[in-house]
């Protein structure tokens, strides 16, 4: 081996090097998240300019989800076996392309199609970039790790309640088409600081061979359907809910679910399989992705119906809405900063992550007692409890799950852990639109929805169902010990050594 074989690239970059690449790599994180809420304020407006009915909504969110989603696990593999640095800059490139054929689309049907295109590029941006801050900042940089989960949860707080604000304010003062071109000025810079400034790092000793064409192809038709069938389902509302049983939610759901058992068989055979099946015998990181999973499933509810209920039930406006979602948001984001550092503290996964299924677990399942009349210190209090318990998972679980594999599959394992957590999301949306059921149902003519009693069994039945479950799964797994403090070393379930974590 030579020396400059030896020497890792981003060990040796500068203070400054490193800290512009982190900004340009947080930027790229910071559009994908934003753009997954940005459209929804400014889709009355699209379709008044645009033409398209309600249909024409689920499809333009969908599209987004559905390419973002898929793409996930490719891009992570690939960059285990290729680098991380030129598909990240693709993948930019493409969000890029996407974003900048949205804002000039003339039609619903062509601003779909570019809203696809953003979503396969944004599918790197969040991926890639966690995995490059994870590159950068290993465990045995405890205080560089622990600033940027405290800056990524920051973000994802700011991603869920800026895009909707954003998309708001440039409808109302500019132009809706503004909130696709916004993003041209900040990724063309961090592209641009990405090529100037992040060295190539390519995987030494990556293993060679036939490209899994059949495994991506499965694997894409599988995720595609599965989350379609979900987002049919999930994004059902009015007087036609759509049911389990319909054939669009049905078929889609079991054609997906039989491609994916397809895969199997062909992910044993393929000499570089996109999906490795090894990673699933690692005990610990089966247990993070199911964990992380319902963690989705009893957060998401949360944050979509409370809404419904400061709006339509209690009367506020939108603006008041998200203002008594604060306690919510202030919550994940300390949360977060706990976990990771009492993670790096320790180096000790698992007590964090229980504890957080915990808190969630109680802080949903108390919106048993909603109703028309509850204080909004109380609903304050809960909103409180359900935030620093879904914190925990938003951090927490990736640095597990890329220490619970050997290092050179840490591309791998991220995708895996973002994967998961969004087909709970989505999974969870189906969940409590099924749950909801009648008393969610408009009010003939109105639109509106009713009953506070309705909204709070579904956020209390969905989320304390799968908060226990998130909470015995984690308990009945092992626990992942990463570099802290003390220098413990690690990853049970990776078995890498402290050369590998380099």
């Amino acid at each position: 081996m030579t020396v400059e074989a030896a020497v890792d690239p981003y060990d040796v970059l500068t203070p400054r090097r490193r800290k512009l690449v982190t900004f340009a790599l947080l930027g790229c994180a910071f559009l994908a998240m934003l753009d997954g809420t940005v459209v929804g304020t400014a889709l009355p407006r699209i379709a008044e300019q645009l033409g398209g009915g309600s249909g024409w909504y689920v499809w333009l969110v969908t599209a987004y989800l559905l390419t973002s989603s898929v793409s996930v696990p490719v891009y992570g593999r690939f960059s285990d076996l290729y680098g991380r640095r030129r598909l990240l800059l693709g993948g930019l490139g493409l969000f890029l392309a996407g974003s900048l054929v949205c804002g000039a689309a003339a039609s619903m049907p062509a601003l779909i199609t570019a809203r696809a295109v953003q979503g396969l590029g944004a599918g790197a941006l969040l991926t890639l970039g966690m995995a490059l801050i994870r590159d950068l900042y290993p465990p045995d940089r405890t205080e560089g790790l622990l600033r940027m989960q405290t800056v990524l949860a920051t973000m994802m707080v700011l991603g869920m309640v800026g895009g909707p604000l954003v998309g708001g304010l440039l409808t109302d003062h500019a132009d809706w088409r503004w909130a696709f071109w916004i993003n041209l000025p900040v990724g063309l810079t961090a592209a641009a600081v990405l090529r100037a400034a992040l060295p190539d790092r390519r995987p030494s000793g990556a293993p060679t061979g036939q490209l899994d064409v059949a495994g991506i192809l499965l694997l894409t038709g599988g995720l595609s359907l599965t989350l379609v069938g979900l987002s049919l389902k999930g994004n059902a509302a009015g007087a036609h809910p759509v049911g389990w049983t319909d054939p669009s939610v049905a078929g889609s759901l079991l054609a997906g679910l039989a491609l994916l058992a397809a895969l199997i068989p062909v992910e044993r055979r393929a000499a570089l399989p996109v999906l490795p099946l090894r990673l699933y015998r690692h005990r610990a990181y089966g247990t993070l992705l199911t964990a992380g999973f319902f963690f989705q499933v009893a957060a998401l509810p949360v944050g979509i119906l409370l809404p419904l209920y400061f709006q339509y039930v209690r009367g506020h406006s939108a603006t008041v809405s998200g203002l008594l979602l604060l306690p919510l948001l202030a919550g994940m984001a300390v949360g977060n900063r706990a976990t990771a550092a009492a993670v790096l503290r320790s180096g000790r996964t698992k007590p964090p992550l229980v504890a957080g299924a915990g808190l969630l677990t109680a802080g949903t399942a108390a919106f048993f007692a909603l109703d028309a009349a509850t204080p909004p210190a109380l609903t304050g209090l809960w909103l409180l409890l359900a935030g620093l318990g879904t914190g925990p998972a938003m951090g927490g679980i990736t640095i597990a799950t890329q220490n619970s594999v050997p290092r050179a599959d840490m591309g791998t394992a991220t995708a895996g852990a973002a994967l998961t957590k969004q087909i709970g999301g989505a999974f969870g949306l189906a969940v409590a639109q099924t749950l909801s059921g009648r008393g969610m149902a408009p009010h003939p003519g109105s639109g509106v929805p009713a009953g506070a009693a309705a909204i709070g069994s579904t956020v209390a039945w969905t989320g304390g169902t799968a908060g226990l479950l998130a909470l015995a799964v984690l308990l009945a797994g092992r626990d992942v010990r990463i570099p802290g403090r003390g220098g413990r070393t690690a990853a049970r379930g990776g078995r890498t050594t402290p050369a590998e974590r380099r």
